[in-house]
């Protein structure tokens, strides 16, 4: 049987800052074992096929310092995202009919900075000056806040129906979920502390990203390595799968709590088992089409279009910088139209279907070039066996219930992945970063 000192399961941004980490420290050996056929995790995005284009862009903000230092080690560059405010953002409604939208923020802005309702965003503030960034669960009124939904907690204090709906739009694309579908505490402990304020988004190449870091973990991953089971006790860790086993004194799991799920884990505790099990994952198509150039700004507009169908909910421009292609990001939510920006079931549930759909109101709101894209990529239009989506937010009730145990080792089990990180990081490319290296720490001191 293999042995090594370290196993990590899981090589996203997480397990290859965990390895990187153990091995600045002179670990002898650490592998990293990945069910997929590339390392990159949830930042490994699809390559659409087109020369001068590579995966999509990762979107962060000013504060995510741990990811910008790292992108700077790499040689990859952060770029600033600046809004064209003289290029207009339209709106299609259930009939079609396509107009100019009144709100021109852009969708790769966060969340909180585009609300524009001032007295939500007051009374958000003064609420999250409460809140335990480190440990939520341990803040005053965690119970009270964590037993809302952000879509309870609105429809109290937002008095504008049209403005309600308009703030939980803004809330599911941040989040992945409709509003009822998640804590008051999660969201305000992911806004973060000090003033809502306007925010420049920032940019970094995925592609970029995740080779700098695969270069340097070369030699310890081992993809196709689908992990099936854990054993840990008192004389070590065996990790098992299709593929054979390996033997380690500590192991680091680099994935999302309903992800670490579909592994047998022996032993491990019912809360901590519960925790695995109730951890939501956000339900959405993420699709990628690239165009011969960016057509849309040549009529004015700038790519973001918000559909009342669902189908897709939105799409933004996201055209690489070195390059004349254009390319736009669609978004289709896949919980029902219930919810605002959901989709139809039956649309979602079908790939070829949603793809015809989605271009079709394309091409109706921006054009006939909107129906001719050089490739379409989607993500998510089909169940992911080794991650689930993109965002992860908790829903009501869980943070107070099993938030201790997100981070707390199960004996020769470590957790990481950005669920496990300190807020605001935590749901973030820098939250998969920093819980990575914490994680590394923890098994640093035990070895």
């Amino acid at each position: 049987m293999e042995q090594a000192d370290v196993v990590i399961v899981g090589a996203g941004l997480s397990g290859m800052a965990a390895a990187r980490r153990l091995e600045d420290a002179g670990v002898g050996s650490v592998v990293l074992l990945d069910g997929r056929d590339a390392p990159g995790g949830r930042a490994l995005l699809p390559d659409p096929g087109v020369d001068g284009v590579s995966p999509g862009s990762l979107y962060l903000a000013e504060r995510d310092r741990d990811l910008i230092g790292l992108a700077g080690e790499l040689g990859v560059e952060v770029e600033r995202v600046e809004c064209d405010t003289a290029l207009d953002d339209l709106r299609m409604d259930e009939n079609g009919e396509t107009s100019v939208s009144e709100e021109n923020v852009p969708l790769t802005a966060s969340w909180w900075t585009r609300v524009r309702d001032e007295w939500i965003e007051g009374r958000l503030e003064k609420l999250a000056e409460e809140i335990d960034f480190a440990e939520p669960w341990n803040s005053e009124h965690a119970e009270e806040l964590d037993s809302q939904s952000v879509r309870a907690w609105l429809r109290t204090h937002s008095f504008d129906p049209e403005s309600l709906t308009f703030i939980e739009e803004q809330l599911t694309m941040e989040a992945g979920l409709p509003a009822d579908r998640i804590s008051l505490l999660w969201l305000l402990a992911h806004i973060g502390p000090g003033p809502i304020e306007e925010i420049v988004p920032l940019r970094v190449d995925a592609g970029g990203l995740v080779r700098g870091l695969a270069e340097r973990a070369a030699d310890r991953v081992r993809t196709g390595r689908h992990v099936a089971r854990i054993a840990h006790g008192e004389d070590g860790v065996r990790v098992s799968g299709p593929w054979g086993e390996i033997s380690a004194e500590r192991v680091i799991l680099a994935l999302s709590p309903a992800d670490a799920a579909r592994i047998d884990i022996d032993p491990l505790p019912p809360s901590r088992r519960r925790l695995q099990r109730q951890w939501p994952q956000a339900e959405v198509i993420r699709t990628e089409l690239v165009y011969q150039r960016p057509f849309w700004t040549n009529f004015g507009l700038s790519g973001e279009v918000h559909f009342e169908s669902g189908v897709p909910a939105f799409t933004f421009d996201d055209s690489p910088a070195d390059s004349d292609r254009g390319r736009l990001i669609a978004h289709t939510y896949t919980f029902g139209e219930a919810d605002p920006l959901g989709a139809d079931t039956s649309v979602t549930d079908e790939p070829a279907r949603h793809r015809g759909m989605l271009l079709d109101n394309l091409e109706q709101a921006l054009g006939p070039l909107a129906g001719e894209p050089l490739a379409v990529v989607d993500h998510g239009s089909e169940p992911d066996p080794y991650s689930r989506a993109y965002q992860s937010p908790a829903p009501p009730g869980l943070l107070t219930e099993y938030g201790p145990r997100l981070r707390t080792p199960v004996g020769r089990v470590h957790w990481a992945g950005t669920e496990t990180a300190e807020f605001p990081s935590n749901g973030t490319l820098n939250g998969a970063l920093t819980s990575g290296r914490r994680a590394a720490e923890e098994v640093l001191r035990e070895l």
